[in-house]
């Protein structure tokens, strides 16, 4: 598969454009090692796609990116629309496919 291919199961947030969406994308590479992440700039919005039906989001890497603190709740304020199933929390974000990937511990918890 070349990076032109759409990803299959593509799950993530849509974002106004600006800053934080920039710093969102950045922190999805980081946030998802080893998963394919395409940032599709449409001028206004990104689109922030992540292979494998899960994307992370964590707020300390998004606020590493920004160079200042940063409050998931920002997040919010600018996406509009989002790929798939989401899970939030105030220090994580999860997009997620599959009823079982809900069931599955959530990023920083432990294996029952």
């Amino acid at each position: 598969m070349s990076d032109t291919d759409p990803i299959v199961d593509p799950v993530g947030p849509v974002l106004q454009s600006g800053e934080v969406a920039r710093a969102v994308a950045d922190a999805a590479v980081i946030d998802n090692p080893g998963r394919r992440v395409d940032v599709r700039d449409r001028g206004s919005y990104l689109r922030i796609e992540v292979e494998g039906g899960e994307c992370v989001l964590h707020r300390a890497t998004i606020a590493e990116e920004l160079g200042r603190p940063f409050k998931m709740s920002e997040l919010e304020l600018i996406m509009p629309s989002f790929v798939g199933r989401i899970d939030t929390g105030s220090d994580v974000y999860r997009f997620f496919h599959t009823f079982e990937q809900a069931k599955s511990p959530k990023p920083g918890e432990a294996h029952a």
